[in-house]
This record gives structure tokens, sequence and C-alpha cells, in this order.
């Protein structure tokens, strides 16, 4: 039965690549052809890195970061369209008005696809919510302006999945991790670095049910205020 259910799971998502699945050739509803692969995030060990699962309290360790929740889109209520090109401050397409992105931030797909946003209520999505379009496509953000926090909502409209996660500096990778988003308004998470500025991260999710983020923020903190352990996973 076991072996039956792989095979099952294994012909779903051979079908969702094959097919070209995106954000903008579904309905309303959600794509339920994919399977759930949740579980306990995987941390490794890093000097550098401390990750954060609630907003609160990455708030309260990273403060007076710059925040961009995507509401300056060009795309109406309840709708969901997609375009060439990163979504950054120099954006001009039908997705973003020139200038009305935050700078400092650039979310693009790692094959140079297209990028969507999706608006309230489509797909349950409860805010502006961006990323590829294309279920199979993986993100990458990276940062022109000084940065050594991030956090996000990290969305999954077809059913919340594992996301891979690398961080990187200009030395190089600075560490991965694991995270499972949601449905609705997401999951979050964060991270601050304290060797060095975060040049880029890249999610990876391995089931291909496509991962989208909502109110980001990021920018640069002198220290990490510790006033509380709660919901910090640290690698010592």
């Amino acid at each position: 039965m076991r072996y039956v259910f792989f095979l099952l799971v294994l012909a779903l998502a051979t079908t969702a690549v094959a097919d070209g699945l995106s954000y903008t050739t579904m309905t309303a509803g959600v794509h339920n052809g994919y399977n759930s692969n949740a579980g306990i995030p995987f941390v490794p060990e890093t000097d550098a890195l401390t990750f954060f699962s609630a907003e609160a309290v990455f708030d309260t360790a990273c403060p007076g970061l710059v925040t961009e929740d995507f509401s300056s889109t060009l795309v109406p209520p309840n709708g969901v369209l997609s375009d060439a090109g990163a979504i950054n401050y120099d954006t001009d397409n039908t997705l973003f008005a020139l200038h009305t992105v935050v700078q400092g931030i650039s979310l693009w797909e790692q094959a140079s696809g297209d990028m969507v946003v999706l608006t309230p209520p489509f797909a349950g999505v409860t805010s502006v919510t961006v990323g590829p379009n294309s279920f199979a496509d993986d993100a990458v953000i990276t940062f022109s302006a000084s940065t050594n926090a991030f956090g996000a909502y990290i969305v999954m409209p077809n059913g919340g999945d594992i996301v891979n996660i690398e961080i990187f500096g200009a030395s190089g990778s600075l560490g991965t991790t694991s995270m499972t988003g949601a449905t609705g308004g997401g999951a979050f998470w964060g991270v601050f670095c304290d060797s060095e500025d975060i040049t880029s991260i890249t999610f990876d999710d391995p089931n291909d049910a496509g991962e989208l983020f909502a109110n980001v923020k990021f920018g640069a903190v002198t220290a990490l205020s510790r006033t509380t352990w709660a919901d910090i996973k640290v690698s010592f």
C-alpha cells in the first residue's frame, strides 16, 4: 500500500510540472494535487544565523526594519496577474508602477520566469502576495541595501508544504534551513545574521507547490535584542 501511495504522489507531482501549472492558470479555488510534506524543520549548525518562527519575537529582536506589504500593486482585489521581470523599486509593468516598491530589495525567479501578484481573497490569501508564477519555479530575494535581518510570511495557497531556504553573504553560503509554508496569510519565517550582511536568500519548494511571499521586512540592526528566547530557533 505504501508503494502504491508513493507512486500516486510521484505521478501527481510529475503531472504538475509537465502541465506547467501556475497561479494564473488556476481558478479562485486551490489546486489540491500536491502532497503536504509537513514536518519538523531542519536547522543545521551555524554560528552566524538565528531563525525565527514568530513575527512578534522577530520584531522585538530586530526592530526598525523596512517593511513592504505590496499594497501599491496595480492588480485589483480578488485578482491574479503575472508579468516578466523582478519585483523591485524599478519595476514598471502591469503589476507595479515605477518606484512604488521600496528600495533595497528585489524578488525574482531563479530561471527568470514571470512573477505573479495575488490579491485578497483570491485563492484564500489574506494579504497581497507575490512570487514566482509557475509552481515549479523557485524564488530568490536579493538585497541592495545593507541587510542582516529579513522576515516574511511564506504563503502556499496550494497547501502548506516544506520550503528549503539558503542564506548567502559576500563570503558565500551562510547556512540552510527549512520551514513549512501555509495557506491564507502564510507562516512567518525570519533570519538574523551576526557575521556579515545577507546578500540573497533562495527558496526551494521540492514538491513544486508554489511558494509566495507577503508582508516582508528587511534591513540592518546593530545587534540582536534577545529579550526572550520563545520561538527563536538557534543552532549552537
